[in-house]
């Protein structure tokens, strides 16, 4: 690709995302980065709602509450999603929902409650960027702007380690083809304890190593939910994280609360627990509420009194209150935060703090470890004995965290969070070119964290947030999220942090 090819991805990418949210019948100019050789096959598909090869938006919806997308404007301009219970049906399969469901192929049973979790985005993304790949080939390739990753390598610190490693494992002495400790190798857990103190302001807390964030989530969910119990998080939501309650809880046990600008309504939640604390002998009971910050997908990061505020309604009615800080270093707009560690340092990322909170974290964005599979949980040590049943799904699931990893995140920590904020800062340019190019939609969220931003489609673009995904892929060559997936249908999710600054 030439150097002006390269300069002109990142302007162009976007663009297309507007040009094609904006015109109901698609036209292409001649000589544009990426024009469509047929356009006429375009806008037929506009006009006739092609098939797509990932769910349609009435199917997802299918997998939602009738009222789980409902959004309504208000006067300062932010979308603010509604609250629901969300459901999935299971009737594609041929079953009532209280039944348990049959394999339709071979009529062998299957968990009940696998059938109506929602579709894995991300899988079927790749699935469409896989089906039109070749098309693209010869034209600079698919742009994805979906999942959720960073274009640098990992710190050098962890070629080095890693190569001494594998150098020394043929050694008797080695030990890195054995089972490590199931929370994780000495060194790393030591290593995240100081971390955790001198940049989130975490004391006194049990650390679990896990294979990755989502892991570590799911270690959680299994811990603490049941099918008499539910668990709260706010829309737009992270897709993994409802699907992880939906498999442990069923259909009815998750719910959505409603944010504004991307910010969890404390009010609702106020409002919600208490009204849960009176029925709870009558119906599920609320165990815990799950909020990311910085947000994905919305992009935003919430300010830390208003995290602490969640917490504190949590403590209040003696529910878990769990925060997965994955994008702690995708703070852009940072708010005033002049507490300090126990040495009177400033701290980095300020976590809220309880007896009651979980935090999750992760080494697959900041130091680009997401083939590694690295994250970690953190609990109070006065809740050890949550912690042992914590240790019984870890020791289900993966036993251990491979050594070769934990030790590529050791030598990851060590670069220090310098090497990574230098490599955020280079996110700036395709940021705000991004936010430029989707400025003329009707809504735009995210740009103060993490590395998405969310748009509105407007309504009168002849195709819903699902369908719009696939065109941009087949006619354009760039690949978004449909809102459908986080439960704002009507929107897409766009990563900006996938692109080196050189293509912005």
């Amino acid at each position: 690709m030439s150097h002006r090819m390269k300069h002109l991805c990142w302007r162009t990418v976007s663009c297309h995302i507007l040009y094609l949210a904006t015109t109901t019948t698609p036209k292409f100019t001649v000589g544009a980065f990426r024009s469509n050789s047929n356009s006429n096959a375009c806008a037929n598909s506009f006009r006739t709602g092609t098939a797509t090869s990932i769910p349609s938006r009435l199917e997802q919806q299918q997998k939602l509450a009738p009222n789980s997308s409902i959004q309504a404007r208000h006067g300062n301009g932010n979308v603010r999603a509604v609250t629901t219970v969300v459901r999935t049906m299971s009737s594609n399969a041929g079953n009532d929902a209280t039944s348990a469901p049959r394999n339709v192929n071979g009529n062998l049973p299957l968990s009940k409650h696998i059938l109506p979790t929602l579709d894995p985005c991300i899988i079927l993304m790749k699935e469409l960027i896989s089906k039109h790949a070749d098309k693209w080939q010869n034209r600079g390739g698919i742009f994805s702007l979906a999942q959720g990753i960073v274009y640098w390598n990992p710190p050098p610190t962890v070629a080095t380690t890693l190569t001494s490693l594998l150098k020394d494992s043929t050694s008797p002495s080695s030990d890195l083809h054995t089972y490590g400790p199931a929370d994780g190798l000495p060194e790393l857990t030591t290593a995240l304890t100081q971390k955790l103190e001198a940049e989130n302001g975490i004391t006194d807390n049990h650390v679990m190593v896990t294979a990755g964030a989502n892991q570590a989530y799911a270690n959680v969910v299994l811990t603490l939910l049941d099918e008499q119990t539910s668990g709260v998080v706010f829309a737009p939501y992270y897709f993994n994280h409802v699907m992880a309650l939906q498999m442990t809880a069923g259909v009815e046990g998750v719910i959505t609360g409603p944010t504004v600008g991307g910010i969890p309504d404390v009010e609702w939640l106020k409002e919600t627990l208490h009204r849960n604390a009176i029925t709870a002998n009558s119906g599920r009971a609320i165990s815990m509420v799950t909020v990311v910050n910085p947000g994905n997908p919305t992009g935003v990061t919430i300010p830390l009194e208003l995290m602490q505020r969640l917490a504190d309604v949590c403590a209040e009615y003696k529910v878990w209150f769990v925060v997965d800080s994955t994008y702690e270093h995708f703070v852009h707009e940072p708010t005033p935060n002049t507490n300090t560690n126990e040495r009177g340092a400033e701290l980095a990322f300020e976590v809220p703090h309880g007896n009651h909170v979980i935090n999750i974290f992760s080494f697959s964005k900041a130091f680009s470890l997401a083939g590694y599979r690295v994250g970690y949980l953190t609990i109070s040590k006065t809740q050890s004995v949550t912690y042992q049943q914590l240790l019984k799904v870890q020791d289900t699931i993966p036993i251990c965290v491979a050594r070769m990893s934990q030790h590529a995140a050791l030598a990851a920590l060590s670069a220090g969070r310098s090497w990574v904020q230098t490599n955020v800062d280079t996110l700036s340019p395709g940021r705000r070119a991004m936010q430029e190019a989707l400025s003329n939609l009707p809504n735009v969220v995210g740009g103060s964290g993490a590395m998405y931003l969310m748009g509105q489609l407007p309504p009168n673009c002849g195709v819903d947030d699902v369908q719009f995904a696939e065109l941009l892929v087949e006619e354009y060559g760039v690949a978004v999220i449909p809102g459908s997936y986080c439960g704002l249908p009507g929107w897409i999710r766009v990563c900006y942090s996938n692109l080196e600054p050189e293509r912005c």
